[in-house]
């Protein structure tokens, strides 16, 4: 009788996707608990699901189905030269040959796991990916366009109708959504897409770099060149921004703190100045609408005791991409833990919402959201937990300012912020979990007005009932 091997085929395909030039085995992975746990929205699409995982949960991204077709209509009616004669119903027949015969590539793109017959499969990956491919095509348009007339009253009209567009708040919300791991389309499966629609015989698919740099117009990164096949829309963004050859890495062999034990304010205390990096990315720039910046250039000079850090802007977008991309970090062995590592060191770096005041007033955080300093606290403090690997790059610095012992005329000035400092902090958290603790009486045992009105009419009578007592207790001796 011969045996069934059927249950070895996700196996052999994800073995034959090792090491493929353009195909990451397991690249499309779901976010650990760990990680996702402080913040469970920031890996959950809102608006638009991309592939299999998030299709249809909620209602939300059950409307946008008809929107998608709508735009891969869009899309797959383009037209940039007049040599391509063919109708969009033969460039979607075009389309779904080769989805069907990327199957097994595109199985070990999500882990092997998906639930999702190979027919389906390819049928979400041209909707999402003609979708996405419009989409990004829009966003580079509506991205210049704001770009310039932000400092004009002139309304753009040119996408209304258009439900991604309507607002700026969807515009953010749509930008968060693609660049979450858990959402997102291989770029092979892209790049085939558009190489169907908009074809060049010139080159081939594995070096067609148009897909990247719609991306990069998209997001606001300058384009950078390649030189070997990325995952996707969020590996892209990783590429762009963190160097291939980072001068950090240098120090990889120093045995060296890995984390900073003394936020800012111990910092200054001790002598340390601490100010906006003269060189910063940002800086003589007027920032993009939706543009995310990470400069990860800081720098400590020992001798003047100033430490530089570029300025970080925190935009509504700025905490999604960063979980998303240290979430693609922790996921994949050879690729470098940049963001991880800048977590870690400004989760060091702030302990409370002074040293978030603090850093501020020095032009190292410019907040351009509308979060409160609450939130921003709660943000720093937990945009690394659960991670567990990091790259040593700031190894050599947390360690100099770990040990780092001010001058003995400094020491006593430094005394008074210090436990001003600490008194503050003891402060926030007492109040933190009164706070909590408030939310939690009224949430379980005071859920309407009567019963509140009912509990303190019951403490008063309580009061005047022991009052009562006492006085009695009194007059009768």
């Amino acid at each position: 009788m011969r045996s069934d091997f059927s249950w070895m085929i996700p196996v052999e395909v994800m073995l034959g996707a090792l090491d493929h030039e353009e195909v990451h085995s397991c690249s499309i992975s779901k976010v650990p608990p760990m990680l996702r746990a402080p913040n469970e929205d920031a890996y959950k699409p809102k608006l638009v699901s991309l592939g299999p995982w998030h299709k249809g949960e909620t209602r939300q991204l059950l409307l946008m189905e008809e929107a998608k077709l709508r735009y891969m209509r869009d899309f797959l009616e383009r037209r940039e030269t007049g040599t391509d004669t063919r109708t969009s119903e033969l460039r979607l027949r075009d389309c779904a040959v080769d989805m069907i015969s990327m199957d097994k590539a595109i199985t070990a793109c999500y882990s092997g796991d998906t639930e999702t017959d190979s027919h389906e499969l390819s049928r979400i990956m041209i909707v999402d990916g003609c979708f996405l491919l419009e989409l990004l095509i829009r966003l580079g348009y509506y991205m210049s366009k704001k770009n310039s007339n932000r400092h004009s009253n002139d309304d753009d009209d040119s996408y209304l109708g258009d439900p991604l567009f309507e607002t700026e708040e969807k515009v953010r919300s749509v930008l968060n959504d693609i660049v979450m791991l858990e959402n997102q389309i291989p770029l092979i499966v892209l790049k085939k897409l558009y190489y169907n629609v908009f074809p060049d015989e010139d080159i081939e698919v594995k070096d067609d770099h148009r897909v990247a740099n719609i991306v990069f117009g998209a997001f606001g990164y300058t384009p950078v060149r390649i030189s070997s096949g990325a995952a996707h829309i969020l590996h892209l963004i990783h590429l762009a921004t963190v160097e291939e050859r980072d001068q950090l890495e240098k120090k990889r062999g120093v045995k060296a703190s890995q984390e900073l034990k003394r936020c800012a304010t111990r910092l200054r205390a001790s002598g340390i100045t601490i100010r906006t990096a003269a060189n910063s990315k940002g800086n003589g720039k007027v920032p993009d609408l939706f543009e995310d910046i990470f400069d990860f250039d800081i720098r400590f000079n020992e001798k003047d005791k100033v430490l530089e850090i570029p300025a970080l802007r925190i935009k509504e977008t700025t905490e999604v991409r960063w979980r998303n991309l240290v979430a693609w970090e922790q996921s994949r062995i050879w690729v470098k833990r940049k963001y991880t590592s800048y977590a870690f060191f400004f989760k060091g770096l702030i302990c409370c919402k002074h040293d978030i005041e603090l850093l501020e007033k020095k032009g190292v955080i410019v907040n351009d959201s509308k979060k409160k300093k609450e939130e921003l606290l709660s943000m720093f403090r937990k945009i690394c937990k659960g991670s567990e690997h990091m790259d040593p790059g700031y190894g050599g610095i947390c360690e100099c300012l770990n040990q780092y012992e001010a001058e003995s005329r400094n020491a006593f000035r430094g005394l008074g912020i210090r436990s001003w400092h600490r008194c503050r902090k003891v402060f926030e958290i007492l109040m933190y979990y009164v706070w909590n603790w408030y939310d939690a009486l009224i949430r379980d045992h005071i859920p309407t007005v009567w019963k509140f009105i009912g509990v303190v009419a019951a403490i008063v009578l309580l009061v005047l009932t022991i009052m009562q007592t006492y006085y009695s207790a009194r007059s009768s001796g």
